[in-house]
């Protein structure tokens, strides 16, 4: 029989440690992503709404990122604030934007009902069908955070830096308190406006202001920015500290993406780097009808002027 080389064994020894070590590696993520509490969504109902999203599309992941939060005067979980997260796997980029949580929606079966809403009526399956329907597109995943729940995972990841106006100076505290008195919590009041990190009761109600210059306009960019504040935060931390902060975040989530999407996507994301996400609000100006009170506040929209606007920030369609 022929003998191997040392050379030859050295290297095979090496690439049977490189897989156990990549197995190892994978293994783990399998476990840790295990622990996200996961909801079943059909993926073919929610995106067979008789509408065709563009060819661009194909090239594009997205997925729905909704955080849910207690209101004590309906008494529901309603999705308060609902974000289009689109990795470009054609043009490398990654981009975020909200949707206004306030728009008045037509719904698959008959009806109309606002966007935040829709998640009261057969969870992330309703919303996330009311969104295709609406908009023409095909988002079939999502991942949703409860907003109480927020403040854990920006402390997981040892804050955020968010520059505070003085304008919002003012409104800041009486949201730190609110949150506080909620979850048991005692925190720091915000003394100065400028740049600084914010724990996540901090950040947590910086995402709540609203009664500023711009009013709900104004509050869902402060969500942007803080979501995106915590990409920029999560890309510079140490890869020893990741399995400790997936095993404090994960548990956190709740979503429908398998275990192999969450690698899969993560790499994509990781790879094509997460201090540059470009970020939008819809509908623009130009495509608000009205806004007022009926039975609620409604915010009446041009929906095909929207759809239009979302598609070409989305895909990255030039006209």
């Amino acid at each position: 029989m022929k003998k191997m080389s040392k050379k030859k064994i050295g290297l095979i020894s090496a690439i049977v440690i490189l897989l156990i070590i990549i197995g190892s590696i994978v293994s783990y993520t399998y476990y840790l992503s295990s622990k996200v509490e996961r909801v079943e969504v059909d993926r073919n109902e929610v995106t067979n709404t008789g509408k065709e999203a563009p060819k661009e599309a194909n090239d594009v992941i997205t997925i729905a990122l909704f955080g849910s939060d207690f209101s004590e005067l309906y008494e529901v979980s309603a999705a308060d604030a609902t974000m289009i997260l689109s990795i470009d796997t054609k043009n490398n980029n990654i981009k975020l934007c909200s949707l206004m949580r306030d728009i008045y929606l037509d719904l698959p079966q008959g009806g109309k009902m606002n966007l935040n809403y829709t998640i009261l009526d057969g969870g992330p399956s309703s919303i996330l069908k009311a969104i295709n329907y609406n908009f023409n597109l095909k988002i079939d995943k999502f991942v949703q955070v409860d907003l109480a729940r927020l403040p854990k995972i920006i402390d997981a990841l040892g804050g955020v830096e968010i520059e505070i106006t003085p304008e919002e100076l003012e409104y800041i505290n009486g949201y730190i308190d609110n949150i506080d008195q909620n979850n048991g919590t005692t925190t720091n009041h915000i003394t100065t406006s400028g740049m600084q990190l914010l724990d996540g009761t901090q950040a947590s109600a910086y995402c709540r202001i609203r009664y500023t210059a711009g009013r709900d306009f104004k509050r869902t960019e402060r969500q942007r920015d803080v979501l995106n504040a915590l990409f920029v935060k999560f890309k510079d931390i140490n890869l020893t500290e990741i399995p400790s902060l997936i095993n404090n975040v994960l548990p956190l989530v709740t979503t429908n993406l398998s275990n192999s999407e969450i690698i899969s996507i993560s790499s994509k994301a990781l790879g094509m780097g997460l201090s540059n996400i470009e970020q939008g609000r819809f509908p623009s100006d130009e495509n608000i009808i009205s806004a007022g009170f009926t039975d609620m506040y409604h915010t009446n929209i041009d929906i095909d002027g929207t759809t239009k606007e979302l598609h070409k920030f989305i895909f990255s369609i030039n006209e």
